[in-house]
């Protein structure tokens, strides 16, 4: 497309180097791509000049990245560096705003004239629930081309949902999902170079899209050890004043990665009364 530049880069010649995260549309909510959050110092796309920082990845050989999973898209990209000659289409970060735009049309009706979708495609449906847990302290360097840098655990002791003997409130940190008991606490995070340092958990919904997201531990460095108030189990309600209520945790985890070094994130969390929570005296 005339909003895309083409770079054909070779398959052979070594690991690119380049730190990929999660490219959403900040309209519609939809994975469109692989956006590039840093290259290495000495690496081949440096040397090269293949890609700049902030640039999107959308095509890989022919084929679109929209609505592929992190996973897929890193699995594409892996697939075609075995290759001798790999074509890329590559979004530069001045037509990110017109893509987005033109990635909604095809997906529905517009309300009003901001440009907000009426309706979302729907998440598909998970059959297990699953806990996915990703580390934000930080990205590992790439090999073979990509690497994933989101690490996800599957738990098989989680209770299903669907059956009537067995509710998601048997765990007490999932369970957490209303707002009655707890409080809401404003918590600001200054990102230095040990990363936001907690991580985050959550508990694939079935039809009413992703659950809800909870700190599931604070790192031993990093800013939230440095801050002290983010606690483990507290629910995520918003990032940087956007409700991320029905949002993915990948797209979570996109919007605190975004975040450089020396910016603040500003968080609001919910939190058990402390009634609720063992005490110490």
């Amino acid at each position: 497309s005339e909003m895309t530049k083409t770079v054909e880069i070779s398959g052979e010649g070594g690991p690119l180097g380049i730190h990929v995260v999660p490219f959403f549309s900040s309209l519609s909510g939809r994975m469109l791509g692989l956006f590039i959050r840093g290259i290495e110092e000495n690496s081949r796309s440096r040397r090269d000049a293949l890609f700049h920082e902030n640039e999107c990845i959308v095509k890989i050989n022919h084929v679109d990245l929209t609505d592929k999973t992190f996973a897929q898209a890193q699995d594409i990209f892996r697939q075609a560096m075995k290759f001798q000659s790999v074509i890329l289409e590559v979004l530069p970060p001045y037509n990110r705003e017109q893509y987005e735009k033109s990635a909604i049309a095809p997906l529905c009706f517009l309300d009003n004239e901001e440009g907000v979708p009426k309706t979302k495609i729907p998440p598909p449906v998970h059959p297990k629930p699953a806990l996915k847990t990703i580390n934000l302290s930080g990205a590992s360097s790439l090999e073979a081309g990509v690497q994933a840098t989101l690490q996800q655990a599957k738990s098989p002791n989680l209770p299903r949902l669907g059956r009537k003997s067995s509710s998601p409130s048997l765990s007490p940190l999932m369970g957490f999902g209303n707002k009655k008991n707890a409080k809401k606490i404003k918590i600001d995070l200054k990102k230095g170079p040990e990363g936001l340092g907690f991580t985050v958990v959550t508990r694939d919904s079935s039809v009413h899209g992703p659950g809800p997201i909870f700190v599931k531990n604070i790192l031993p460095k990093g800013a939230a050890v440095k801050d002290g108030r983010l606690q483990s189990g507290d629910r995520i309600l918003e990032v940087n004043g956007r409700d991320i209520t029905g949002r993915t945790q990948e797209e979570l985890v996109a919007m605190l990665r975004s975040t450089k070094q020396g910016e603040t994130v500003f968080l609001i969390v919910a939190r058990q009364e402390e009634a609720f929570l063992p005490r110490e005296l």
